[in-house]
């Protein structure tokens, strides 16, 4: 009797485990195997064997009056978003959000990070520079930049296609967005991720890693 009771014992606890064991294995192969999407214009994934497009040659000015363009994130993993230094609501979660990211690859020099202002008249680089190291942010790392507000603006637009509406970056122009955008090293846009949920930042950091491997 009891040989049966342990019989049934394990043959309960093996119907138990298959569920898990596939479920943890789906899980593993998900988060390090399964290649990501590449997407076209308007969140669109490109499909077939259709050249994948690229993210054009940007130039901007950083936080240390600088120029910076695309030899920032030269044969790079790159994450890049818009936000301004004033933003009360959605901006400072996003800021924090990406700390995250950076204290994850801190010492990785595969990975860059770019913040472009939607408010550059006020976000001056001496300004985006006080609020890096308000932040505590590595700039080597992640920089912060501003430019016209026409170009930023078309950048936004044409190039990440974080914003739908239409406009040229003038006076009564404004995008507000929490997209943040990964890209890979070949200009590929891979990802958008909510930048103001913990549980896409979470999962932005494991496909930084599968872009990297």
């Amino acid at each position: 009797m009891l040989v049966k009771n342990k019989k049934s014992a394990f043959f309960f606890l093996a119907i138990l485990a298959i569920p898990i064991l596939a479920f943890t294995g789906f899980r593993w192969y998900e988060d390090n195997m399964e290649e990501l999407p590449y997407f076209g214009r308007n969140y669109t994934i490109d499909k077939g064997n259709v050249p994948h497009l690229q993210v054009p040659d940007f130039s901007f000015t950083d936080q240390d009056s600088s120029a910076i363009n695309n030899r920032f994130v030269k044969r790079k993993v790159w994450v890049v978003h818009f936000f301004f230094t004033s933003c009360p609501s959605i901006c400072p979660k996003m800021i924090a959000n990406l700390k995250l990211v950076q204290d994850a690859y801190g010492k990785d020099d595969q990975l860059k990070m770019l913040s472009l202002t939607v408010d550059p008249k006020y976000d001056t680089p001496s300004r985006l520079k006080w609020y890096a190291g308000r932040k505590g942010i590595n700039t080597r790392q992640w920089a912060f930049a501003t430019g016209s507000k026409k170009d930023l603006y078309g950048f936004a637009r044409k190039a990440l296609f974080i914003d739908a509406t239409d406009g040229d970056g003038g006076e009564g122009d404004f995008i507000h967005s929490d997209k943040l955008v990964l890209i890979d090293r070949d200009l590929h846009i891979r990802g958008y991720y909510d930048g103001t949920d913990k549980g896409d930042i979470v999962q932005l950091i494991k496909d930084i890693k599968k872009l990297e491997n």
